[in-house]
């Protein structure tokens, strides 16, 4: 027993480090294990692609919406800091302008909203979304003289969503 217990000494006091093997070139992945790796990026891919075009273009529309709801209550807020009626009005599919107003007619004279608008005084909505035509009064108080919903639509998906501004001047974004 005790040449059994030397034998096993000498073995476990042994630098193991000198018995490995030196490294071959084939060290590294197997061409089926990148094979199989590739695939199973691309199955993955394949299958949440639709899932994250379909969240893409909800954000889009709905980002739309926000920054038209912004907008107004820009308006709003300038109607009540100026003491006078303020018109929302869309001057193309993708540009809205701040107007003057009188009781629940929009004037021509354009108010030039600073930092939103561009040189014309139209303030610019998003990329690919189109708003819908639709006047809003606000009063000098805050409230809407003239209510209204404006539609938000992605042009390249068709969803929409409404904004709509109450007559107390409440702005909401809704289905």
């Amino acid at each position: 027993m005790v040449p059994f217990l030397l034998s096993l000494l000498s073995v476990m006091g042994t630098d193991r480090r000198s018995h490995r093997q030196p490294r071959s070139a084939e060290s590294g992945y197997s061409f089926v294990e990148l094979v199989i790796t590739v695939g199973m990026i691309l199955v993955l891919t394949t299958w949440a692609m639709p899932s994250f075009l379909n969240y893409y273009r909800s954000a889009r529309v709905r980002a739309g919406a926000q920054a038209v709801s912004a907008y107004l209550n820009e308006a709003r807020q300038l109607a009540i800091r100026n003491n006078s009626p303020v018109c929302v009005v869309r001057s193309s599919t993708s540009t809205m302008q701040f107007r003057t107003a009188t009781g629940t007619t929009c004037n021509a004279t354009v108010i030039a909203a600073a930092g939103l608008a561009n040189s014309s005084s139209n303030i610019r909505l998003p990329d690919n979304v189109t708003l819908s035509t639709t006047t809003v009064i606000f009063g000098n108080l805050g409230n809407a003289n003239t209510a209204g919903s404006y539609t938000v639509t992605d042009a390249v998906s068709s969803r929409t969503l409404t904004v709509t501004v109450a007559g107390s001047g409440r702005v909401t974004v809704g289905p």
